[in-house]
């Protein structure tokens, strides 16, 4: 059979499957994890002046508070780290000599 002989065909097919779909409305998003309110959010934007600092236990402190996170994690190299975001956290990134390369939240 010649090509211009099945393009009806073809066309009819996949309107055919198009017919049948139907919308479905989108999933409503995710609730945020049990103990974490919306007031918990972390904020990292005013501690990037800090990359570069030698990071320490009292600095870290430092920088929850002033993130007004509820949770501190510091990732040095090699480290492994569950890529679980959570709004009310507060994420260092070290790098070998304990510098901070990064400052994030989730």
């Amino acid at each position: 059979m010649p090509l211009k002989a099945l393009a009806p065909l073809l066309v009819g097919l996949l309107l055919a499957g198009c017919a049948g779909s139907s919308t479905t409305p989108a999933p409503a998003p995710a609730p945020p994890p049990p103990g974490v309110d919306a007031g918990d959010a972390c904020d990292a934007e005013a501690l990037q002046g800090r990359v570069g600092q030698r990071f320490t236990a009292t600095l870290g402190e430092r920088l929850q508070v002033e993130s007004g996170a509820t949770t501190l994690r510091v990732l040095r190299p090699g480290m492994a780290a569950t890529l679980d975001y959570r709004q009310n956290r507060l994420t260092v990134r070290l790098d070998e000599r304990d510098l901070i390369a990064a400052i994030d939240c989730g």
